[in-house]
């Protein structure tokens, strides 16, 4: 992989992180204005709240789509289109006349997001030189981080100014606004592209490492997922906490996040790939097990839920990028379907576990099934990597540019 200077980096990384987080703003800025337009619309909860799940669906199910698009259009073509769409559809939820219009609309926008999802860490994984790459899905991972967390609070803000749809408008100047400075970065194909390789879903799929680290990597998203889909419950039921005490969780999470993935890509470089995962994996684990300990003793104050939250999100920063880019030591060929495949698994998986965790919220002991669920993930995640698979010697070659 030729070695890019560091002006170059920050270029392609800073516009690549932008598209993403203007991608997930989609969801998380919005999320606010659903009790506005159920007022607005003067529809039922449940048809407001399907305005997500939707979009969820569309962002979910278009990963493989991208994923097949990519060696087909090329990058720069994929995000073009993918951008385009998010505007016209973040135009025509402004203009919706209807419930039903908007849920097709916002089917479509889940489908436009994915867009991002698959080509923005693969033109990273492809395009920067290794020393640059972890860091580079580092940045990536911190917008992703930043934007759950601030999106709700620029959204409600938003309100204050303009009703539901206007939350539409913003997106479509976001995203008309990213475009044409991703536009100028993203590379027509992909560097060293070789079709000769077998790049279909089903040759990733023998890929025994691919699935390994893809794997982990997945579970570790989806313990990450499971906790943040059922703390709002957990601490209502179970500390007699509201929405506050969420927040300051979502405050806390962040922080931590961002001081991790800060030092992700240093600490890759000094320590190897290998021990920087297996270290986040054993914080992670003892930050649970401790927290399931005292949850299971009757004695959990918000300050252990607190200081689990922050070692759990501190942790992912700093094995997170390193596993993810590993995962994605493929030829280039098959680097976009890879990453369709590893997003479409790690949204899966957090789909299951708030689902199988789920049944058990709503109660003053809902914090061991939960802890519990996330041990459970966490452990399968460390077992996949804990003997680490190394990349062979063609897989790292063919994925060389």
């Amino acid at each position: 992989m030729h070695s890019l200077p560091a002006s170059a980096s920050i270029r392609t990384i800073l516009p690549l992180a932008f598209v993403t987080g203007v991608s997930m703003a989609a969801m998380d800025l919005y999320l606010p204005a659903v009790p506005a337009l159920q007022t607005g619309m003067g529809i039922s909860v449940p048809l407001a709240q399907a305005t997500i799940a939707v979009y969820l669906a569309g962002l979910a199910g278009a990963q493989l789509l991208w994923g097949e698009l990519l060696n087909r259009l090329g990058p720069r073509l994929s995000i073009e289109i993918g951008l385009a769409l998010l505007v016209l559809t973040s135009l025509g939820c402004a203009f919706a006349p209807n419930i039903e219009t908007l849920l097709a609309l916002r089917l479509l926008q889940g489908v436009s997001a994915a867009a991002a999802t698959v080509v923005a860490p693969t033109v990273v994984r492809a395009t920067l030189a290794d020393k640059d790459v972890v860091r580079g899905i580092a940045a990536i991972s911190m917008v992703e981080a930043i934007v759950p967390a601030a999106g709700p609070v620029l959204g409600a803000l938003l309100l204050r100014v303009t009703d539901w749809r206007g939350t539409f408008w913003v997106l479509a100047a976001l995203a008309l606004l990213v475009l044409p400075w991703v536009v100028k970065i993203a590379p027509r194909k992909l560097p060293g592209l070789d079709m000769k390789h077998d790049a279909g879903y089903l040759g990733i799929l023998r890929n025994r490492r691919y699935l390994r680290l893809a794997g982990s990597h997945a579970l570790c998203i989806g313990a990450l997922l499971t906790f943040l889909a059922s703390a709002p419950q957990l601490l209502q039921h179970t500390l007699g906490l509201g929405t506050a005490a969420f927040a300051l969780l979502q405050v806390l999470g962040v922080g931590s996040f961002m001081i991790g993935a800060s030092q992700s890509g240093k600490l890759a470089a000094r320590l190897g790939h290998a021990r920087v995962v297996r270290l986040g994996s054993v914080v992670q684990l003892v930050a649970c097990t401790a927290a399931l300990l005292m949850a299971g003793s009757g004695w959990l104050p918000y300050a252990v839920v607190a200081a689990y939250w922050m070692c759990f999100c501190g942790a992912l920063a700093i094995r997170g990028p390193a596993t993810f880019v590993d995962a994605l030591a493929v030829p280039p060929a098959q680097m976009g379907r890879a990453t369709a495949m590893l997003v479409l698994a790690l949204l899966a998986a957090g789909a299951l576990g708030t689902q199988l965790v789920a049944p058990f919220l709503g109660h003053a002991d809902s914090a061991v099934p939960v802890f519990a669920g996330v041990l459970i993930q966490l452990l399968v995640s460390a077992t996949l990597v804990w003997a680490y698979p190394s990349v062979q010697q063609g897989d790292a070659a063919a994925s060389a540019v």
